[in-house]
């Protein structure tokens, strides 16, 4: 199969208000998030469950002091979605005039009072919307993970990546991947649009015939390359060996399992699921609209209902890169409780 690049994205249509969901945090909001991050401060995330459920409920409590406009909005994208199926709150974060220089790896062990604030605020979002979790195979199991470029990963397609990142959802093997995505951007970068398309519109653009095979169990993904694949992980993982469709659930709002690198399929002769594919890249790019985040903007995407990327851009190495804190939520409250709360999932 031909990866079918972002080319078309590079056009994609700047967020409109209409797209998603779109709120500005005022200054007394700002305020009062950042006083509220300062006491509680709870210091770098350790590596064990412990400590991982210290962070989600600090981030709990975080929601408390996020204005009454962001609690109003984020219960309108959950019960109702956008259009793009995006959330976007702008100027959560105040200046970060302390800021450490952007770090030079996926898993750096300090980042800074302010990253850690902005943490926080991040994860305060997220209870809002549900519970947050990671994979241990992925990132140690971090509840916040860090996205920025990477010398050595700077074609991976993963977090350290600054190539086109293709079309994808979070974790596109695991049938316990997350219900949404949130990004907050510390440090930004002119030149990397964030794009995302619905796979509503997806569905639209791809037509009748393409969109009954899309919805029929004729694919197969891979686990991506930022997993480790040790036996530890045997389970959730090679369970998405099975033939999986792309395009579930009612034709109105229809979810989408969606990886263009990892997603093949299931039966490598099969032209027609091959041709299906290559049309849900290129309705994804028609479809596409796009963010450049700036500092302060957090940007929740629901990653069951939309593919997303990011724009090839050039990274210098130097401290001054883009970076990004990124979390994952799981949005049914009783999954979480069948998982025993565990905020690292095997």
């Amino acid at each position: 199969m031909t990866l079918t690049p972002l080319l078309t994205a590079r056009a994609a249509a700047l967020l409109r208000p209409d797209d998603a969901v779109v709120v500005h945090v005022d200054r007394p909001g700002q305020v009062a998030l950042f006083a509220l991050a300062r006491s509680l401060d709870p210091g770098d995330e350790a590596p064990d469950e412990a400590a991982r459920r210290d962070w989600a409920e600090h981030g709990a409590a975080m929601s408390a002091a996020l204005p009454a406009d962001v609690h109003r909005a984020v219960a309108r994208y959950r019960g109702r979605g956008a259009p793009a199926e995006a959330l976007l709150l702008r100027a959560v974060l105040a200046g970060l005039p302390k800021l450490v220089p952007t770090p030079t790896t996926l898993t750096p062990t300090a980042v800074g009072a302010d990253a850690q604030r902005g943490a926080l605020a991040l994860l305060g979002v997220a209870s809002l919307l549900g519970e947050p979790f990671g994979f241990r195979s992925l990132y140690g199991g971090r509840l916040v993970q860090h996205v920025l470029p990477v010398r050595t990963h700077h074609a991976a397609q993963t977090s350290g990546d600054s190539t086109d990142l293709l079309w994808h959802v979070e974790d596109a093997h695991r049938p316990d991947r997350c219900h949404y995505l949130a990004l907050l951007c510390l440090r930004g970068a002119p030149d990397a649009a964030t794009v995302f398309a619905s796979a509503r519109a997806i569905q639209d653009r791809v037509g009748d015939r393409w969109g009954r095979i899309l919805r029929e169990p004729r694919f197969a993904v891979r686990p991506d390359s930022a997993h480790l694949t040790d036996g530890a992980h045997d389970g959730p993982q090679s369970a998405a060996a099975a033939p999986v469709a792309v395009l579930s659930g009612p034709v109105d709002d229809p979810e989408i399992r969606f990886d263009a690198v990892y997603l093949r399929p299931h039966d490598p002769g099969d032209d027609e699921a091959a041709e299906a594919l290559r049309s849900a890249s290129e309705a994804a790019g028609a479809a596409a609209v796009g963010h450049v985040l700036e500092p302060g903007d957090l940007l929740v995407l629901d990653n069951r209902r939309a593919v997303h990327g990011r724009t090839l851009f050039r990274p210098r190495y130097d401290g001054t890169d883009r970076w990004l804190l990124r979390a994952m939520v799981c949005a049914d409250l009783a999954e979480h409780r069948r998982r025993r709360g565990l905020r690292a999932l095997t």
